[in-house]
């Protein structure tokens, strides 16, 4: 039969005891972080597909408020009101006579920058909807208090879009600010 262990070999056993069990819980630690690098490593390059879509859609967000604004402007002031993306990531609201008249020139309220780094996104122009045979697309949206967005019943897009899409002649990572019936109901897709 096995004797029972005196003190001092219950005093090495629990010393080689608490030994294993460090190396335990530091093999455990060391094993949960390169897991948590994997995983990190693993979600680079997803993330780098995804970014330009989540910008488009924060962009987007801060459009439709803008559009919202310039509603909003336009029932106060009983005016209609224009707003037009330019080609340097700058917009301008301009009060307008009519908005069945694209062409003409409005009091502008204000211009400002509003996409960050315009080498990243833009809003489509005309033209360059056209390419993609968007049929709804505009580059400018007007509101009218009387008679609502352009006078128009149907849908009308506004399409932010990465410009490395654009060379590459896709559009899968585009956001769009959906205008929709006289009142210009936004939402975004």
């Amino acid at each position: 039969m096995d004797e029972p262990l005196d003190a001092e070999e219950w005093k090495t056993f629990e010393l080689y005891e608490k030994i294993r069990v460090r190396k335990r819980r530091q093999k455990f630690w060391v094993s949960a972080l390169v897991f948590c690098l994997f995983l990190v490593l693993c979600a680079v390059p997803v993330i780098e597909e995804q970014l330009p879509k989540w910008k488009s859609l924060e962009l987007a967000r801060r459009l439709a408020v803008e559009i919202e604004k310039m509603k909003t402007l336009s029932i106060q002031r009983k005016q209609p009101i224009r707003m037009t993306f330019l080609d340097n990531g700058e917009m301008r609201v301009e009060i307008v006579s009519k908005c069945q008249d694209p062409a003409s020139a409005g009091t502008v309220i204000h211009q400002k920058q509003w996409i960050g780094e315009p080498e990243d996104l833009k809003v489509l122009h005309l033209m360059e909807a056209q390419a993609f045979e968007l049929r709804m697309a505009m580059d400018q949206v007007c509101f009218d208090p009387v008679y609502g967005l352009d006078d128009i019943k149907s849908k009308r897009v506004v399409v932010i879009a990465p410009v490395k899409d654009l060379t590459k002649q896709r559009l899968d990572r585009a956001s769009y600010v959906i205008l929709e019936g006289e009142s210009a109901k936004i939402s975004i897709n």
